[in-house]
């Protein structure tokens, strides 16, 4: 990002859509919600789901009004701005799909638009829409729980070290849960992430320590039943309270210098 080549997440992502199955659906929020995203997806035969800002679907839409829980097949195609910005797009390059409107199941008054390549239905689409969370749930636990929010390598190889040895760490602790959850009857996401590492941690030196398998099964059914215990609670639908930004303490005030004027 501050690097003498930059590249932004548009670019990156248009990569790493490359490395995708052949049979995922690309899922991306308002900044991917561009047309030359859409039309890079495109051209990898994968399906895309994207969140339109409600100015883009207005010119997709052609100024059609669209009802919410409707959908129109549209034809999207490059504008000027996008040919400007991105002047690698071939000549009479377009998408079909949909453009689909849903309300916000949070703010009632917001009114949520996708362009999607897939035939469904508004409400099925939304509710793929939703999964993203999962993602940003994910990069979380990465950033905060694994403390990848800063790295403090100097070097691109320990950087890249760093990386891969948290993201392994990651995948176990996800495996773990999984396995749990299958044992519990519940999803993995019902489970918390923080507890299950710090009982991986935890159980770490006797898996390690275990001289036959039957050990080794022993500890990991044991580890199993322990992560098995850290459902999270059931949210209601509705805040108790709403949403606030938390105040800042409050703090004394200033010193100031005993031979400097203080005007009041």
């Amino acid at each position: 990002m501050y690097g003498p080549r930059p590249v932004g997440e548009q670019e990156l992502a248009r990569e790493a859509v490359q490395r995708l199955p052949a049979d995922a659906v690309v899922l991306g929020d308002g900044n991917f919600g561009i047309f030359a995203f859409a039309y890079a997806v495109q051209q990898t035969q994968r399906p895309v789901l994207l969140r339109l800002t409600a100015a883009r679907a207005h010119k997709v839409l052609k100024g059609n009004r669209l009802r919410p829980g409707r959908r129109r097949k549209v034809e999207w195609e490059a504008s000027l701005w996008d040919r400007k910005a991105h002047p690698d797009l071939p000549e009479g390059a377009m998408l079909k799909g949909w453009v689909a409107a849903c309300r916000n199941p949070a703010r009632k008054e917001e009114i949520l638009y996708f362009f999607t390549t897939l035939d469904l239905k508004p409400k099925r689409i939304l509710a793929l829409y939703k999964l993203r969370w999962n993602i940003e749930t994910d990069l979380r636990s990465l950033k905060r729980t694994l403390d990848l929010h800063q790295i403090t390598s100097k070097t691109k190889a320990m950087v890249e070290k760093d990386v891969l040895m948290s993201v392994c760490a990651y995948n176990v602790v996800r495996a773990v849960m999984y396995l749990s959850a299958s044992g519990a009857g519940l999803t993995p996401r019902q489970l918390s992430f923080s507890v299950t590492q710090d009982a991986v941690m935890a159980a770490w030196p006797y898996l390690q320590r275990a001289h036959t398998e039957a050990e080794f099964h022993q500890e990991l059914q044991r580890l199993l039943q322990v992560v098995a215990q850290s459902k999270l609670p059931e949210r209601s639908r509705k805040r108790s309270y709403p949403r606030a930004i938390w105040g800042r303490g409050g703090h004394f005030p200033f010193r100031h210098s005993p031979n400097k004027e203080v005007r009041r």
